[in-house]
């Protein structure tokens, strides 16, 4: 695994402009523009936003064209109010 990530680090940074690599947070807001869900549109349905589970495999910026990042999708979790 540490030979592809060094591999992909070679060939981003043979490009002109350099490639820019991203990884996407747990718990980031899912966007369609940078992110790939790998799992289910089950959670694209429900009235709460998907946020991110876990990256997979991440996204590159090579000058204005993105390659979007693969992620795994879970519910947004809502604080619950404290009643009084």
């Amino acid at each position: 695994m540490a030979k592809r990530v060094w591999l992909l680090h070679c060939l981003a940074f043979s490009f002109n402009p350099e490639a820019a690599i991203f990884q996407v947070s747990k718990g980031c807001r899912f966007s369609e523009v940078y992110m790939e869900s790998l799992a289910e549109e089950a959670f694209l349905s429900t009235a709460s936003e998907p946020q991110v589970g876990f990256t997979v495999v991440p996204g590159f910026k090579l000058g204005k064209t993105v390659i979007q990042c693969q992620v795994y999708l879970s519910q947004s979790q809502s604080t619950p109010r404290k009643r009084r």
